[in-house]
């Protein structure tokens, strides 16, 4: 039985703490003037930045740590940037390739990205995904030129009215 009370007293006393902390977290308080509040914000500013080290000590430590890598570990590193280099420049060189093809620029991404994941050549399959699926270049559509007049012309080998009487009354020049 006391073993039990004193059980229950500890868990009111600890349900007590939390509430008292949680309301004094809630607290704002209301500064008079801007000298109070500029003290408060240095006071605050002071203990968030207590344990953060200087740019210096952050510099020497990265040095420090450079320092205790290996050669194969710095050789990984390099590895490894190279390797992402290589992925961006062949990233480059196949957009420039669609981008030649004559794709239009609203699906180049899209053929990209398709052509990228087929195994092989990237031209040759490029060349494939075009011919299955040519919507995707761009289309040239050819208006004909007009003078703003609407003219209904019948045959392109029949010579109109006045052509007919020009070389009826002059068979020398030639129309």
């Amino acid at each position: 039985m006391e073993q039990e009370n004193v059980q229950n007293v500890t868990e009111e006393k600890v349900t007590e703490n939390t509430e008292t902390q949680t309301a004094e977290e809630k607290v704002e308080k209301a500064f008079a003037t801007q000298e109070e509040f500029n003290e408060a914000l240095k006071k605050e500013v002071a203990r968030k930045t207590r344990n953060v080290p200087s740019k210096e000590e952050l510099k020497a430590f990265n040095e420090w740590k450079e320092s205790k890598k290996t050669e194969t570990e710095k050789s990984l590193e390099k590895d490894k940037r190279i390797e992402t280099l290589e992925k961006q420049l062949a990233y480059a060189e196949n957009k420039s390739v669609v981008a030649n093809a004559g794709v239009d620029s609203k699906f180049q991404k899209f053929v990209l990205s398709e052509v990228s994941e087929i195994e092989g050549d990237f031209e040759d399959n490029l060349k494939d995904y075009l011919k299955e699926n040519p919507q995707y270049l761009v289309s040239k559509v050819e208006t004909p030129k007009t003078n703003g007049v609407a003219t209904k012309k019948i045959s392109n080998d029949a010579e109109d009215g006045v052509t007919a009487i020009l070389k009826a009354k002059h068979p020398d020049i030639d129309f």
